[in-house]
């Protein structure tokens, strides 16, 4: 009995599925009459038959190990190629950032260097405008005290002349 059912739930799963299609065999075989007289036999083509089973099943479950150390090898390798190409990537997406950096740090340097430039001439336009400022106002200021001194000497020489009278 145990050499019929074997040792593992996938042969005893199998070989329970096994006897529907062994007795439509058996059925379609022989005659209800006979079917007494192939006792014997049917065992035995029901024994070679869980024995093609059970080889099936560990060529199949051999199969499926080497597909799945195949198959894990070739997602490790994926895996490996997809890190390889996130770092080309991100080495690439960092050089195009250093590069607009680059790029706004230019645009602002020459913004600066324009505002700078305004800036100096603004100022030398203040000092210029603030000299001439002065210079206008030294001359008001000389003009006024010529004016003064004029009016200070007329005003003196004309006591001057009363008194010689």
């Amino acid at each position: 009995m145990t050499s019929e059912t074997g040792g593992s739930k996938k042969e005893a799963s199998t070989g329970e599925a096994m006897p529907v299609t062994g007795m439509s065999q058996g059925t379609a075989q022989s005659p209800g009459a006979e079917a007494p007289t192939q006792a014997g036999p049917q065992a035995e083509g029901r024994r070679t038959q869980l024995k093609i089973v059970r080889e099936s099943v560990e060529s199949l479950s051999r199969d499926i190990g080497g597909f799945r150390r195949s198959h894990e090898a070739s997602v490790k390798k994926l895996e490996k190629e997809v890190a390889a190409l996130r770092s080309e990537l991100g080495a690439q997406a960092l050089s195009k950032d250093v590069g607009n950096l680059r790029k706004v740090h230019d645009a602002n340097s020459k913004k600066l260097e324009k505002q700078v430039a305004t800036l100096r001439n603004e100022l030398a336009a203040m000092k210029s405008s603030m000299a001439k400022d002065a210079a206008r106002s030294r001359a008001k200021q000389e003009a006024m005290m010529s004016k003064i001194l004029a009016k200070v000497s007329a005003k003196s020489s004309k006591p001057a002349k009363s008194t010689k009278k």
